[in-house]
């Protein structure tokens, strides 16, 4: 199996528009995701102002990634973000019309299946690699996220949940692109029912509903699962799509235990600022 870390970059052959409710505003959200210059890495653009898709960017965790700059927000961009990953596309530009990037169906699958849908091209330039020299690790209320020095990219995520329907789930995978579309991709975000109330009072989870969250109850969930362990795969979900916000491949096998977008973040950040930059092609870190 060949390591996607060791390709050309690639981008969009074409033009992909999206349009849905967000999340979390509730508000109606359109997304253009366009192809990219070698070497231009993710960036989204939203009211003129354009925002580089890197973990120094992130201005809030709080139920997903919001990244911001200049005072301009954009909200939920990991399920984006890990579909880009999960198609090996490393430059694009993705104007975002409304705050927030689509919910579509809580799921990476429908970014995916439209990238897919046009393809991709290489640019004929090497991907920037992020190689660990030493094991990295972030670790807050009982989780945490580590990294450790490897040549391929792993994601091991353990969750723990005192709940009767949920419990201890456990996934382990080697990233390959065709195993991350069919196998973690379609897996969709879910909630608690009992944290709906606290989140509406944040106001957040404004659009939210059993179309783009499965809800989980003590006794049932809303909707028939799509893998007997679907919950855990989207932890690992939203895993590649936060440490995407390297802004390069993670080369390094990752274990995660109950972490969330912010220590996934947070690890993101450390490396980034270990990181000792050989050309576009290597970051190596002490």
């Amino acid at each position: 199996m060949a390591n996607p870390a060791t390709e050309d970059q690639r981008t969009l052959r074409g033009e992909v528009r999206l349009s849905g409710v967000g999340l979390h505003s509730g508000e109606m959200c359109e997304i253009i995701v366009r192809p990219a210059y070698v070497n231009a890495g993710i960036t989204f653009i939203r009211d003129s102002v354009i925002i580089p898709a890197i973990a120094g960017n992130v201005v809030g965790t709080s139920r997903g990634a919001t990244i911001g700059l200049g005072g301009v927000r954009i909200m939920t961009i990991e399920h984006l973000m890990a579909a880009l990953r999960g198609c090996g596309v490393d430059n694009a530009q993705v104007e975002v019309i409304g705050s927030e990037i689509p919910a579509l169906d809580g799921s990476a699958k429908p970014f995916v299946e439209a990238f897919e849908s046009i393809g991709t091209e290489s640019q004929g330039k090497a991907r920037r690699r992020y190689l660990l020299r030493k094991p990295v690790w972030a670790m807050k209320n009982g989780g945490y996220i580590l990294a450790s020095p490897s040549e391929s990219f792993s994601i091991t995520y353990i969750m723990r949940y005192d709940h009767p329907m949920i419990g201890s789930q456990t996934i382990d995978f080697v990233f390959e692109e065709s195993l991350f579309q069919r196998e973690i991709a379609p897996a969709r975000t879910f909630v608690l029912y009992e944290e709906v109330a606290s989140l509406l009072t944040q106001r957040l989870a404004q659009g939210g509903s059993i179309s783009n969250t499965i809800v989980v109850w003590q006794d049932h969930f809303s909707c028939e699962l799509g893998f007997p362990d679907e919950l855990v795969r989207h932890k690992a979900l939203d895993t590649v799509g936060d440490l995407a916000l390297l802004g390069g491949w993670l080369c390094a096998d990752v274990v995660a235990v109950k972490s969330g977008h912010a220590l996934n973040v947070q690890l993101a950040k450390m490396i980034s600022e270990m990181a000792v930059c050989d050309g576009w092609e290597d970051s190596v870190y002490a």
